[in-house]
């Protein structure tokens, strides 16, 4: 599916798969092959309102740099910016930010290469994670293998109608390091040290070369918190956060992950629940049990005794993980009730853009949570 990236989706617990056919091809060969546009919520405009609301539009950067680099255009912390989803980095992507205590004619005087700002305007409200209506998505299919391919994409317009596996992809585990659910599991045990060993010395090959080479100093010289932090490369502003934490207060591991916002940090937590819904779907298909209902992603007030809680007690079980464990007593802020999702999706507006020698294109609208990439691992898989 992904030309230069050889992500197994198996190691996010992904291995059911139901459209019978494929197209094979690659997605993503250049951020203009993958178009999102978020479906916001409407938001009430007050020209004397305390936080400026804008729409960022994007082109090959991660939500949280685009961020970052605005952020300190404009003088102030990362931390007054709230967004309602993280987006691709290899996508041109189009969402709403909302910021407290910069102006509207500082965002719109700002010049960023690939980064536009939009739409800027006051309001009294405020913007939170999943305050979104859905996304809109376009996406190029480059080098297809199908001979028989409107044949099969027609195939698959009608196939979506029954619903396909509501799998969380990879950009919920981290694509260039996809560990965010090794570390989440870390955290849930309490295992502070081991889940920053991981956040910050553990090595990727996807990574950049800087990157890998800062990691692999701590990793040997771990403790060597003032030499570390100046290896890391600024883009690396999470890790740098932490370390910089450590330098004053070594061994303090639960106290330097307490400096990341609780909404980046509790990502990790999420991504481990994420882990464990992904295994029991690829469960329910393997033992032809998947049906549309609500599976629960496991906390503490978790139950599991409604449908599909069997499958996911059995996993835990496996992993040695309990659901009070989801209570973290030294972290508390960082505890999940549990929660449910559906576990089938409904891909809406299916449509089929252009069918070329050498590639094609097709839209849809997901619902917000859901993700594009799995609609399109069924069907290039």
């Amino acid at each position: 599916m992904y030309r230069n990236l050889e992500f197994d989706f198996k190691t996010v617990g992904i291995t059911g798969k139901l459209f019978p056919y494929s197209t094979k091809g690659f997605i993503k060969d250049s951020s203009e092959d993958f178009i999102v546009k978020e479906i916001p919520f409407d938001v009430k405009r007050d020209e004397n309102g305390r936080n400026t609301f804008f729409t960022l539009v994007k082109n090959n950067w991660t939500t949280m740099q685009a961020i970052n680099k605005i952020a300190r255009l404009c003088h102030v912390s990362w931390k007054r910016f709230s967004f309602a989803g993280t987006k691709d980095k290899n996508a041109v992507t189009k969402q709403l930010v909302c910021v407290k205590g910069v102006s509207v004619e500082t965002l719109k005087a700002l010049k960023i290469k690939d980064i536009e700002i939009e739409d800027v305007f006051k309001s009294n409200e405020v913007l939170n994670l999943g305050s979104l209506e859905g996304n809109e998505f376009t996406i190029r299919v480059n080098d297809y293998a199908c001979k028989n391919i409107n044949e099969v994409l027609n195939e698959f317009k009608d196939f979506i109608k029954q619903g396909l596996p509501n799998y969380f992809a990879e950009q919920r585990f981290g694509i260039q390091r996809p560990n965010n659910h090794l570390i989440g599991k870390m955290i849930l045990r309490e295992e502070y040290e081991k889940a920053l060993k991981e956040l910050l010395a553990e090595s990727y090959p996807l990574e950049g070369e800087d990157s890998r080479k800062a990691r692999d100093y701590l990793k040997h010289n771990w403790g060597s918190w003032k030499e570390a932090f100046n290896n890391f490369p600024k883009y690396l502003n999470v890790e740098r956060i932490i370390i910089n934490h450590l330098i004053n207060h070594p061994n303090d591991y639960v106290n330097a992950l307490r400096k990341l916002p609780k909404n980046i940090s509790k990502i990790f937590v999420y991504a481990y629940q994420s882990y464990i819904f992904n295994i029991s779907l690829s469960e329910m298909i393997r033992k032809k049990l998947l049906s549309d209902f609500e599976l629960e992603l496991p906390g503490y007030d978790s139950k599991l005794d409604k449908l599909g809680g069997a499958v996911v007690e059995e996993i835990l079980e496996k992993e040695k993980v309990k659901l009070s464990d989801f209570r973290v007593s030294s972290y508390p802020e960082i505890s999940c009730r549990g929660t449910k999702r559906k576990t089938i999706i409904y891909p809406k507006d299916f449509r089929v853009n252009t069918v070329k020698p050498k590639n094609y294109s097709v839209s849809f609208t997901l619902p917000k949570g859901s993700y594009a990439t799995i609609v399109m691992r069924e069907l290039t898989e």
